[in-house]
């Protein structure tokens, strides 16, 4: 059952809809009475989400790559947005999964919580919310809601115009829902395998000045188990925006966010899989040797605001501002050392305990707009932008007795052992720091009919500082260490050429250079250096049945030096501040491929978005890098919606396809028993085909219901293998109802 206590944030965003109903029709009514009989009443402004396409698996425009309002066939890189019709149709919302149905993505599971997303052979580091920097670092994340998402836009390869310091794997925008222009309100009730309840509402329009201030509010409420034993989700999701035209020609928001995925039973690691004997351990997928108190709890608090001036001519000056706030606090014990006895001995827990508070603060100026030159009509933008994001790490400590960290026997686990010993301290044992600061211009230069340049730089610095603190037991201050990490200020070019064949089709190149610093540390406690290089790109674009659908093919090459990966000979958590250690790969990684993609709708009532993707990264010496991320992916997904007769009716589904992954581990020898002797072997993910399947029904305009089933074979697979000699089994067959209902 759904149990939201009074002061829940769920009780309060159904307190807070409840209100805003209550304040629109006050608001109108007052407005009534007290309009003069000649008041001039203005038109109403309508809010539209930049390039919506209602219904449809694409939009006309993008912004995440450059800032300049592109369409996608003249955007120089390869884009894929997730709409609001797919993410509803796909019936999926944590970003994990999101993120495994997008072209040439691979979901990198080390763990229940610890997720990367890897594009084009790197993991994916560049993160924003409306085009706005998420700088939260560390080696756990948020694994976000998308309830309160209009769409997802994911551009792979670099973006050093838009978030700073280059990356060439990818970035991932965010982009928020904002309120309608006429009332609209809509609730959700989901129900599903492993005890799964989801309870969704959104409610948005008008409330005030005829339509000149608008809100919305969006609430989820989730709790459920998991294939896996002994863990359980408790999330909390609110998001209230108000808008407001304060002149016909200046707009304000503000808005407020709220993230709480609570977990327990988590897991810190894998799943073993050699057994004792040498032989694979087979243990079952629900396997899951956790305690019932380990978690990793994660409150993000956000608030936001954006002022938007028009100039005229089209132009505009845009102020935005976020400051976000993360806490986190846990304990974790895990068995995944160790190699499985047939007596169900021979496990042992990772055990840790950790905790940090984080706050974040991002300011960007820009101003842009078209202007002529030599006949023809081009656009710029040029901004100004900083990004602070502290943290601080609280004292504490624990100790255990010996025999604690066995797991007692792994055949019959409940997840029932004492709870870690832990002391947490008024006082901080470590501080740190990341500021980045960046000034940029982009430019659509229209050079001919058919030849379009897209120009820009980013001229920035990137500093971390961090302080660790030396106190005795009472909490004294002995002595402090400082340490922190500042490159040369770079600047970051960009180039693409559009040609246009005709209205439909289009080729295009573009080029950028690469430079990143890293937050990595190795297991001496000192920083990486920076990730550099460069990643070309070229491919056609086109833009069919009148712009509903979206299709391209591109080829990539880049390279980069210095890039890093955690650090397996040494364990996890192991630098002084709870994180863990990593290492450079070296020089000279070079990755190339193709890609190709196809996203929008074939006719009114059918949508399709497809993609194939082939990446290979390898070494000075070629050899390959990264074995756990398929060389080949390929993703499908559709909705189709008949007319006539039969339009209530809505049918479509998936289906994903990767190549086969491997890594080497330290498999047991014949007589490990005795001697403790171990050899490298691999452990292999043949390739694996998942298959998913939605049916829906639209009972009047008012009421509809959907039932989504992913893994509908119910494939048994591993979703990462190797990591410290261990598996991550992917989910089974998941089965979810939908309930949906709206005004």
């Amino acid at each position: 059952m759904l149990r939201p206590s009074a002061t829940s944030p769920l009780s309060l965003s159904l307190l807070s809809i409840a209100l805003a109903v209550a304040l629109a029709s006050q608001a109108a009514t007052a407005h009534a009475e007290a309009a003069p009989a000649n008041a001039t009443t203005l038109d109403t402004v309508k809010v539209v989400a930049d390039g919506d396409l209602p219904n449809s698996y694409t939009v006309k425009q993008a912004r995440t790559a450059t800032k300049l309002d592109l369409s996608l066939r003249h955007t120089p890189q390869s884009v894929t947005v997730l709409t609001r019709q797919r993410l509803d149709d796909m019936g999926l919302y944590a970003m994990s999964d999101v993120m495994g149905q997008v072209t040439g993505v691979h979901v990198a599971v080390t763990d229940s919580e610890r997720i990367n997303y890897v594009s084009r052979g790197y993991n994916i580091s560049n993160f924003q919310v409306d085009g706005m920097l998420n700088t939260f670092g560390g080696y756990i994340k948020t694994n976000t809601d998308s309830v309160i998402y209009d769409r997802i836009e994911v551009v792979r390869g670099a973006t050093g115009l838009t978030t700073g310091a280059g990356d060439p794997s990818g970035t991932v925008n965010y982009v928020r829902k904002r309120p309608t222009d006429e009332f609209a309100m809509s609730a959700n009730l989901v129900l599903g395998r492993w005890g799964n309840q989801r309870l969704e509402a959104d409610i948005g329009g008008p409330i005030a000045l005829d339509g000149r201030v608008r809100a919305r509010v969006v609430a989820a409420k989730q709790q459920s188990d998991s294939f896996r034993d002994v863990y359980r989700l408790d999330k909390d999701v609110f998001y209230g925006i108000v808008q407001a035209d304060l002149t016909d020609s200046t707009l304000l928001e503000a808005g407020y966010e709220y993230q709480s995925p609570e977990t327990s039973g988590v897991t810190w690691g894998v799943v073993p899989y050699w057994g004792a004997d040498g032989k694979p351990a087979n243990l079952p997928r629900s396997t899951n040797l956790s305690a019932r108190w380990s978690q990793w709890p994660i409150v993000e608090k956000t608030a936001f605001a954006r002022l938007e001036q028009s100039l005229g001519h089209d132009w505009a000056i845009k102020a935005s501002y976020t400051r976000a706030k993360r806490d986190t606090e846990g304990e974790v014990w895990y068995g995944a050392s160790g190699y499985p006895n047939a007596d169900g001995t021979g496990v042992q827990a990772f055990i840790g305990a950790f905790g940090e508070r984080s706050d974040m603060q991002v300011f960007d100026l820009n101003a842009g707009g078209p202007f002529k030159l030599f006949g023809r009509e081009h656009e710029v933008v040029v901004g100004i932008g900083q990004s602070v994001r502290k943290g601080e790490v609280p004292g504490s400590d624990f100790d255990y007795a010996d025999g604690y960290e066995k797991v007692p026997d792994w055949r019959n686990w409940t997840g029932d052992i004492a709870p870690l010993p832990v002391n947490r301290y008024d006082w901080l044992s470590s501080e740190d720091e990341l500021k980045q600061r960046a000034a940029y211009v982009a430019a659509r230069l229209q050079l001919a009919d058919p030849l379009m340049a897209v120009l820009g730089a980013r001229y920035g610095s990137w500093e971390t500082r961090n302080w660790s603190y030396n106190r005795d037991t009472t909490g004294k201050l002995l002595g402090t260490t400082r340490g922190g990490y500042k490159p040369d200020d770079s600047l970051t070019p960009y180039a693409g050429l559009i040609y246009d064949f005709n209205k439909h089709f289009s080729a295009y190149a573009s080029y950028t250079d690469i430079f990143q610093p890293q937050n990595y540390r190795d297991k001496n406690n000192s920083y990486l250096e920076p990730v550099v290089g460069d990643m070309w790109e070229a491919g056609i674009k086109a833009e069919l049945f009148d712009g509903r659908m979206n299709a391209s093919a591109a080829v990539f090459k880049g390279e980069k030096d210095n890039v890093a990966e955690i650090d397996d000979s040494v364990p996890e958590g192991s630098l002084p501040d709870g994180t863990s250690a990593y290492r450079s790969t070296g020089k000279g990684n070079e990755v190339k491929g193709w890609e190709l993609e196809a996203q929008g709708s074939i006719s009114e009532h059918w949508n399709l978005s497809a993609g194939y993707a082939h990446t290979v990264i390898r070494n000075q010496q070629g050899v390959r890098q990264n074995t756990t991320t398929p060389v080949n992916t390929f993703r499908l997904n559709t909705g189709w919606r008949p007319g006539g007769a039969w339009s209530r009716l809505s049918l479509g589904g998936g289906v994903t396809w990767q190549s086969e992954i491997w890594r080497m581990s330290n498999r047991p020898a014949d007589d490990f028993l005795t001697s403790g002797k171990t050899y490298k072997s691999r452990i292999t993910q043949d390739a694996v085909v998942l298959v998913n399947a939605f049916a829906g029904y639209q009972f009047n305009d008012n009421f509809s219901a959907q039932l989504n089933i992913n893994n509908l074979l119910d494939k048994k697979y591993y979703s990462n293998v190797g990591f410290y000699d261990g598996v991550n089994w992917g989910e089974p067959r998941n089965v979810r109802l939908s309930l949906r209902w709206k005004l």
